[in-house]
């Protein structure tokens, strides 16, 4: 970890640096002494961020308030810090849709692929010929446990991921030559705005929940040693069964934790609107002398 910017240099570019892994890769750089281009959607926030970090670690940042979805976002970014010497990029922003496939807007599916799949390979690409230029230089893609199999309810997602795996392991072994260490990191359930967003008794799956700090910390030092990496034994034994039982297998025992998680936070929401609509009620009759 020390050596990281003996190894690839003073600037290191962050998407979705505002919240969740994103921002604690971040924060972990900034205390190593990088230099940062925090890149989000959200311009207040990415401003507080930069200052504190510059406050508290010396450093400079440059803060690229930007949707990358948006057409030729990516070209924008890199023309806004083409003058930085960026060695190390981490294209962490992404997005989920959970549900039914057909329940689903495709305009909604549409933009996590644009954002979860083009953006990150288009970052790699645009950024990938001035890195090559260094002696020596890095990427982090962020892929999922989820990219390891179909997961229903969760498919279009995963196959994003499934995408970004592939494409970092390839782009490990090719871009080697070039000087460019390329890792990717899936994580598996973690205490991020994503999990917490989810529609479902997350106590239901069996999963434990990561701290977005470790999972960072696990892609940092794993960088220019692994060409991906699992963070946490039990997500690891769950990336690896599929070497090991018929695929379809683990795609349908998911589906059937997932499918209970939902109904389970469904039930529970159910009988909270039940409950408060029986408190309101309660509490109007006493408002009326029960009348």
């Amino acid at each position: 970890m020390k050596s990281l910017i003996k190894r690839y240099g003073h600037w290191a570019l962050i998407t979705g640096a505002s919240s969740g892994i994103g921002f604690e890769f971040a924060k972990n750089l900034a205390k190593q002494g990088f230099n940062l281009v925090l890149v989000a959607r959200r311009s207040e926030l990415l401003n507080t961020q930069a200052l504190e970090f510059k406050n508290l670690y010396g450093i400079d940042v440059r803060v690229v308030a930007i949707d990358l979805t948006e057409p030729n976002a990516v070209k924008a970014l890199y023309d806004g810090v083409v003058d930085l010497d960026i060695g190390l990029i981490i294209p962490s922003a992404g997005v989920d849709e959970m549900g039914g496939f057909l329940m689903k807007d495709y305009v909604d599916l549409d933009r996590m692929i644009k954002l979860n799949v083009s953006v990150p390979t288009e970052l790699v690409h645009v950024f990938g010929s001035k890195l090559s230029l260094r002696k020596k230089s890095g990427v982090i893609l962020v892929s999922s446990l989820f990219g390891y199999q179909g997961i229903p309810l969760f498919s279009t997602y995963a196959a994003t991921k499934a995408y970004i795996l592939m494409l970092g392991e390839a782009l490990n072994v090719e871009l080697r030559k070039k000087g460019i260490d390329v890792l990717v990191l899936s994580p598996g359930l973690t205490d991020t705005p994503f999990a917490h967003g989810l529609e479902m008794n997350l106590s239901l799956l069996p999963m434990f929940v990561q701290k977005p700090k470790s999972v960072a910390m696990t892609g940092l030092k794993n960088l220019g040693r692994s060409a991906t990496v699992v963070p946490g034994l039990l997500n690891k034994l769950y990336a690896w069964e599929n070497r090991f039982l018929p695929r379809s297998w683990p795609v349908k025992l998911f589906g059937a934790l997932i499918g209970n998680a939902v109904k389970s936070f469904s039930k529970n929401k159910e009988r909270e609107l039940t409950l408060g609509g029986s408190s309101n009620k309660s509490q109007v009759a006493n408002n009326t002398g029960g009348k």
